[in-house]
């Protein structure tokens, strides 16, 4: 039974609640399992911590069941995380398909919204978007982002869009979706 995280029946969601995350293979049948604490609950999703560090957890997108006292739940694993921690979005939230690489990039930032190109730190990168630090736009503009990827010489040009970011931040920061990548130089 898939039910989200704010169905008053769930006793899962106490932090720090011992809970039991269990995963199936394409065909249906147990491939793992472990234990884990939830160490954040939201509406949409849970932060749990792994008993063991090193537990190697299954692709992103995969379908977790959790049980513990009260009334099981199921989610998309969303997020690998350090120290055996990982994210479970409950219910529509979306889920990454792609797994997002930490970097710290230059990149070269322009829109019609900002009087002048940006020199800006790309801090995560996915193939589908990326995180960006040094800009405050609103949701919804268009940008222009100039870097050269990691294990590359040339530099690639993406055109992208805001999809979400602070707002009057003392360290202001975009996530985009990118829509095209030009690559220069060829591969």
């Amino acid at each position: 039974m898939d039910v989200t995280a704010d169905d008053s029946r769930l006793s899962l969601g106490s932090v720090l609640a011992e809970v039991t995350c269990t995963w199936d293979d394409d065909e249906g049948q147990l491939k793992g399992e472990t234990t884990a604490a939830i160490v954040h609950r939201a509406p949409e999703m849970l932060v749990l911590e792994a008993s063991d560090p090193r537990l190697v957890l299954p692709p992103l997108g995969t379908l977790v069941r959790v049980t513990g006292q009260g009334e099981p739940l199921s989610g998309r694993l969303a997020e690998h995380g350090r120290g055996g921690r990982f994210l479970l979005a409950l219910g529509e939230r979306p889920v990454r398909g792609s797994l997002r690489l930490r970097v710290s990039l230059p990149a070269t930032l322009r829109s019609r919204a900002l009087a002048q190109a940006l020199t800006v730190e790309i801090v995560d990168l996915t193939t589908g978007g990326a995180r960006i630090r040094g800009a405050e736009l609103p949701v919804g503009s268009q940008v222009t982002l100039d870097f050269t990827p990691p294990g590359r010489e040339q530099a690639v040009m993406v055109r992208a869009v805001v999809a979400h970011g602070t707002h009057r931040a003392e360290k202001p920061w975009i996530g985009v979706r990118f829509r095209l990548v030009a690559m220069r130089g060829g591969r």
